[in-house]
C-alpha cells in the first residue's frame, strides 16, 4: 500500500502542483502534503580501532543509525538504501468556523518497524481560539512532543537545510503525546520581537518500540512517558530566533516476562529534559544551534542517567544553492559512556518551487566506552529529494 501512495505522490509532485487542495466547495476542507525520498550509502567504517566487519545486534556493520525513533540503520554491505527514511505525509484540515478546526496528519513510510509499513496517524487534534484574532490558542489530541526546535516538522525535510537534523541530537523512543496544550503569542513591547509561550501536558505509551527493541535490547521492549508537563518560550525578530524548553515526566520501561507478567527495567522514574536553541538568518548567512540535556537521576536507586547533546551549523546561500557545515555531539556522563561526534557537509539546491534536492556527507566518530563494538565510526553519503504539495 505504501508503494502505491508514494508513487501517486511522486506523480503529483512531478506535475508541479504544490498548493493546498480544496476538498470542499467552500474551501473549509483542505489537503496538503510533503515528502522525503532519501537514499544513503555507508562508504566505510570501523569499530574500536579495527575496520574488520562486525555485527551489532541484527545489523552487519560498518553501519550507522540515522533515525533513532524508527531505527533507520544503513549498512555498508547493502550499498545504496532508499527504504530507510523515505516517506510521504498527508495533512487534512477541516475548518468548522473561524475559531474551530480539526487536523489529522498521516505518514506513509517505506520502513516503519514501530507499526509495520502501514500508514500511521502521527497528528490528530482540534484547535480552538476565543476569537479569530485572539492571541490564545488551545489544542487537544495527539501531537509530536516539542522537545526540539524542529520537532513540529521533523519529517518535513523541506523546512530545514540538511537531509535530516543531526541524529546525535534528534531521537528518543517516545516522540508523541496525547493531551492538550495552550499557546500565547504577543509582540514584545515596542520592538521587532514577537514572543510565543507554549505549555503542554499528557502522556504516551509505545509498545515494542523500535528504539529500545531493535537498537538496545533485541527483546520486545515497551516504554511509557506519563504525567508529562512541559513548556517553551521563544522569541523572533525576523533575523534571530531563540527558544528555551523544559519538560518533566515519569518514565517506565518494561519487557514481557515468560509465562505472563512483566520485567520492569525503569519504574515511573522522574525525568527532565531541557533545551535551548539560537538561530540566525541574516541576508545570505545561516547559523543553526541547539543544546539539550536529559536528566534521570535517583540517588536512592543508584540511577544517574545524564545525557548531553548539541549541534551548531553555519551556511551561506548562493542563489538557489545553500552549502553548510555542521558539527554535532552526544555523550552520557557516567560509565559505560555512549558518545558520538559527527561532522556534516550538506548542500541544498532549490531547483524548483517547493522542491529541493539535497546532498550530504557525514563523518561520525564513535566515542563510546563499551566492551563490545557499538555502531562504530562511519562515513555516509546521502541524497534526498524533498518538498511540499
Amino acid at each position: 500500500m505504501n508503494k502505491h501512495i508514494m508513487a501517486w505522490a511522486i506523480a503529483l509532485l512531478a506535475s508541479g502542483s504544490a498548493a493546498a487542495i480544496d476538498l470542499s466547495d467552500d474551501g473549509s476542507l483542505k489537503l496538503t502534503g510533503f515528502y522525503n525520498l532519501t537514499g544513503a550509502k555507508v562508504l566505510s567504517g570501523s569499530a574500536q580501532g579495527s575496520s574488520t566487519p562486525w555485527t551489532y545486534q541484527q545489523w552487519k556493520c560498518p553501519c550507522t543509525v540515522q533515525g533513532w525513533e524508527y531505527a533507520s540503520v544503513y549498512e555498508k554491505s547493502e550499498g545504496w538504501q532508499f527504504d530507510r527514511e523515505s516517506l510521504v505525509g498527508f495533512q487534512l484540515k477541516k475548518e468548522f468556523s473561524p475559531t474551530l478546526s480539526a487536523t489529522a496528519q498521516v505518514l506513509v513510510r517505506a520502513n516503519n518497524p514501530n507499526r509495520g509499513s502501514r500508514p500511521t496517524l502521527d497528528w490528530a487534534y482540534v484547535t480552538w481560539q476565543p476569537s479569530a484574532d485572539s492571541a490564545w490558542t488551545l489544542q487537544a489530541g495527539q501531537f509530536r512532543i516539542p522537545l526540539y526546535y524542529y520537532s513540529d516538522y521533523l519529517y518535513i525535510g523541506y523546512a530545514y537545510p540538511w537531509v535530516r537534523p543531526a541524529p546525535d541530537v534528534y531521537g528518543w523512543p517516545i516522540y508523541a503525546y496525547q493531551g492538550a496544550n495552550v499557546t500565547y503569542r504577543t509582540q514584545l513591547g515596542a520592538t521587532d520581537w514577537a514572543g510565543t509561550f507554549h505549555v503542554w501536558a499528557g502522556g504516551y505509551t509505545q509498545h515494542n518500540d523500535a528504539y529500545d527493541t531493535l537498537i538496545y535490547y533485541t527483546t520486545p521492549t515497551h516504554e511509557s512517558w506519563k504525567d508529562m508537563v512541559g513548556g517553551y518560550v521563544s522569541a523572533n525578530n525576523g533575523v534571530f530566533d531563540v527558544r528555551g524548553m523544559m519538560m518533566w515526566y515519569k518514565d517506565t520501561t518494561w519487557q514481557d516476562a515468560p509465562g505472563g507478567g512483566r520485567t520492569t527495567l525503569v519504574d515511573a522514574q522522574g525525568t527532565r529534559i531541557m533545551g535551548i536553541s539560537a538561530n540566525m538568518d541574516y541576508k545570505d548567512w545561516l547559523v543553526k544551534s541547539e543544546l539539550d540535556r536529559y536528566e534521570q537521576v535517583d540517588d536512592a536507586k543508584g540511577i544517574n542517567n545524564v545525557y548531553k547533546y548539541a549541534l551548531i551549523g553555519v551556511g551561506y546561500q548562493f542563489g538557489a544553492w545553500t552549502p553548510m557545515y555542521t558539527f554535532s555531539r552526544y555523550t552520557t556522563v557516567t560509565e559505560p559512556i555512549e558518545a558520538r561526534n559527527t561532522q556534516y557537509l550538506s548542500l541544498r539546491w532549490d531547483f524548483r518551487k517547493n522542491m529541493a534536492l539535497k546532498a550530504q556527507y557525514d563523518v561520525s566518530k564513535d566515542k563510546s566506552h563499551y566492551a563490545y563494538p557499538f555502531f562504530g565510526d562511519s562515513k555516509l553519503i546521502s541524497i534526498s529529494l524533498q518538498g511540499l504539495f
